[in-house]
């Protein structure tokens, strides 16, 4: 996807990566934000300064499209294997684009003991942050994929309940590192928000759709007219892939025809027979602030896990996933 800037987000998160580690911080958003584009723009920029290069390492974990069924995966997400010939090759050959990436890379001698539980994996790479003398930027790109992991195979210890702990003496104990943790899982954001243990070691960041100003100016400096470009926005809001399928269509128009359709197709097929779904959607379109509802929440929650409404736990409101959804919602319903 192409990034087109952010300058406000850039700025705020240039900041924040340059300050002493002190919170674990959620950079959370809806579906296809660009909350891992913006975040990595950012670490390019910051990595063209030798100051940042000689003071911090970067790791980088991205868990959308790994299998993770047990704690021993995590651990061959979190360690490679020092003496791997193949991973040496991959990783000179394939990167994700950002300069400095680190790794925590380990014997097999040691992995296996890391393996066994006589070495703590925790304590393990706290140690090795540690020693090499700089700060580190641990990046979670969809933690929530650990959270039905357990440590004992079982239900007593839950892994990501632990790894918190660790991000919390990483970050306001040691200040060793910051740990930035990205989803789109606003329920999983909304359970760590309220867990009175991360109070005050928590930070929130939104990474919203482009506005709708900031979406016409993209538009315009793709070539639009003003008037072609406001009326694209007035269709499909600021959601950047989105834009980008029609900047590279050949007919926006029937692009946005298409995109209409296919949006009212899954709405349609989500609410069919279900007027409890439809009660929620005309509540939302006459502008009632769902997340205080009460009675029928369960429905919302319902809405919100079929990306047709999104939540927003630490704003406190939910609206409509895009502009899309919205317009197909009102037509569906009959709603002016």
């Amino acid at each position: 996807m192409k990034f087109w800037d952010r300058e406000k987000e850039k700025k705020w998160l240039k900041r924040y990566l340059l300050t002493e580690p002190n919170a674990i911080l959620f950079v959370y958003g809806p579906k296809s934000s660009g909350k891992t584009a913006l975040l990595m723009e950012v670490i390019k920029e910051l990595a063209d300064q030798d100051e940042f290069l000689k003071g911090y390492d970067v790791y980088w974990y991205d868990l959308r499209g790994i299998v993770v069924s047990s704690y021993e995966d995590v651990l061959n997400i979190f360690f490679e294997d020092a003496e791997s010939e193949a991973l040496k090759e991959v990783e000179r050959e394939f990167g994700i684009g950002i300069p400095n990436v680190a790794t925590f890379r380990v014997k097999r001698k040691v992995m296996e003991e890391i393996k066994r539980k006589e070495v703590d994996a925790f304590r393990y790479m706290e140690r090795k942050i540690a020693s090499k003398g700089k700060k580190g930027i641990i990046v979670f790109d969809e933690l929530q994929k650990l959270k039905d992991i357990y440590l004992n195979g079982g239900s007593q210890r839950p892994l990501v309940k632990e790894l918190f702990n660790f991000f919390v003496r990483l970050t306001k104990v040691l200040h060793l590192s910051h740990v930035i943790v990205m989803t789109s899982d606003t329920f999983f954001i909304e359970q760590v928000y309220t867990d009175s243990t991360l109070k005050n070691t928590t930070r929130f960041y939104l990474v919203d759709f482009f506005d709708d100003e900031t979406a016409r100016d993209i538009l315009i400096s793709e070539g639009f007219t003003e008037s072609d470009a406001s009326y694209i926005v007035d269709r499909i809001g600021g959601v950047p892939w989105i834009m980008e399928e029609i900047i590279e269509s050949k007919d926006y128009e029937k692009a946005l025809v298409e995109l209409h359709n296919q949006t009212s197709s899954r709405i349609f097929e989500s609410i069919r027979g279900r007027e409890d779904l439809k009660n929620i959607l005309r509540k939302a379109l006459s502008g009632e602030n769902l997340y205080y509802l009460e009675e029928g929440y369960d429905k919302v929650e319902e809405l919100v896990e079929k990306e047709i409404l999104f939540m927003d736990p630490i704003g406190r409101e939910v609206k409509f996933h895009t502009r899309l959804d919205e317009i197909a919602a009102k037509e569906l319903l009959g709603v002016e």
